[in-house]
């Protein structure tokens, strides 16, 4: 019998594709399908594999690996650095395809995603039906495959979607979901990583029913907070709803002075402002950006405009306005008033996209959420980088920001 609190109306889909960097290479390159393909590096780098194809797997290719062994491992494989564009690009098709289906989409990553079908099941036959037209749909535009999970709750359907890989699909019927948990691993479930596992492991606590069977009170005790997470997925109890977040192409902002303008402490302060808005959206949405734009317009309406890689993706307001003044610098030609200015960031990517791994930049994002947590209790005004405090001189402020001459930034 399942836990009364649980929400049997629920229809969850989990959608992740199998082997994305691979599948995409081999998408695009018919010649690689069926090969061992591995993305990462060439075999001679200092690098590690990001994600092998299946059939590399088959040869104990696994992600993590650094390449030199898995050249020896599977010699014959195809070794490539890969290209982000395509993946990014492949991402925006699956993300076309699932939103024919269900407004609410909420991608985790470039190949991962929650799909809430509860409120539109009455427009098709069955979820089933949804998930197959689904994986033809994406099959035939990108050559990718795709695994699916289907269930109650987000927990259940994710661990439906990794049982059956490659282009597996597994659907957990309400009133089911105990009796499907309770065979598999411990480990399956959210949380519980190495060490956890060998703490249960101790304790001859190997299946989800094992740990289902055990006092809550016990789990909190060995785990915390966690621990009481971890006790409730594992009697199928998630509450966490599928929050609408896709990937938008760009996040932009831009003003016009109420005077054109020649002052640089007002221009700059400004970027910087704009800069502290977007970095705020990015990290509201769990998302970087890739590529920094900005643009100038004149008081005589002519306009520059130049774009710029970041070395890596980031959702930092300072590293953002870093690159946003850098290039103001190279596109500022003419000594003429300025009437307007934007900043964009572009080729967005969810945070915890699979390369993050590999950059540990774990300090910043720490002081960010600090800073992000201050500002939703005292205003976005309670911390303010020292540039964008040239605005007071010309701008009424107030907690949520200063009220721009386009009072839409003030958001």
């Amino acid at each position: 019998m399942q836990p009364q609190s649980m929400d049997l109306t629920k229809t969850i889909m989990h959608i992740d594709a199998d082997a994305f960097f691979a599948s995409v290479e081999q998408g695009f390159n018919p010649l690689l399908r069926h090969k061992p393909v591995i993305v990462g590096g060439t075999a001679e780098q200092r690098g590690v594999v990001h994600t092998a194809s299946y059939q590399a797997r088959a040869r104990g290719i696994r992600t993590g690996m650094a390449l030199m062994r898995a050249k020896t491992l599977c010699p014959e494989a195809v070794f490539l650095k890969g290209d982000y564009e395509h993946y990014r690009a492949v991402s925006q098709t699956f993300q076309q395809v699932y939103l024919q289906y269900t407004p609410q989409v909420e991608f985790t990553s470039l190949d991962d995603a929650y799909l809430d079908l509860s409120g539109a099941m009455h427009l098709y036959p069955s979820a089933q039906w949804v998930a197959k037209a689904i994986v033809d749909e994406v099959y035939h535009r990108t050559g990718v495959d795709l695994s699916i999970g289907i269930g109650s709750s987000k927990v259940i359907a994710r661990i439906a979607s990794g049982l059956n890989k490659p282009r597996g699909m597994v659907e957990v019927p309400p009133d089911t979901e105990q009796s499907f948990l309770n065979p598999l691993p411990a480990d399956i479930l959210p949380g519980i990583g190495r060490m956890a596992k060998e703490r249960l492991t101790d304790l001859h606590i190997f299946t989800v029913g094992d740990l289902a069977r055990l006092p809550r009170l016990v789990m909190e005790q060995l785990f915390g907070r966690n621990g009481v997470k971890i006790w409730e997925y594992a009697r199928g109890i998630d509450h966490r709803q599928v929050k609408r977040k896709i990937i938008p192409r760009q996040i932009s902002r831009e003003t016009s002075f109420e005077e054109d303008t020649a002052d640089m402490g007002i221009i700059r302060g400004t970027l910087q402002y704009l800069t502290e808005r977007i970095g705020k959206k990015l990290r509201e949405q769990d998302m970087v950006g890739q590529v920094v734009g900005i643009k100038i317009r004149y008081s005589d309406f002519k306009r520059h405009e130049g774009t710029r890689r970041l070395p890596n993706p980031s959702n930092d307001s300072g590293e953002l306005f870093r690159m946003a003044d850098t290039l103001f610098e190279q596109l500022r030609l003419r000594r003429v008033r300025i009437r307007h200015v934007g900043v964009s960031v572009m080729h967005i990517e969810p945070k915890n996209y699979q390369r993050s791994l590999f950059d540990s930049r774990g300090r910043q994002g720490a002081l960010n959420s600090a800073v992000d947590d201050i500002r939703r209790r005292f205003g976005f005004m309670a911390l303010l980088p020292a540039e964008s405090l040239e605005l007071k001189r010309k701008y009424r402020m107030e907690p949520h920001g200063y009220i721009l001459h386009n009072p839409a930034l003030t958001r």
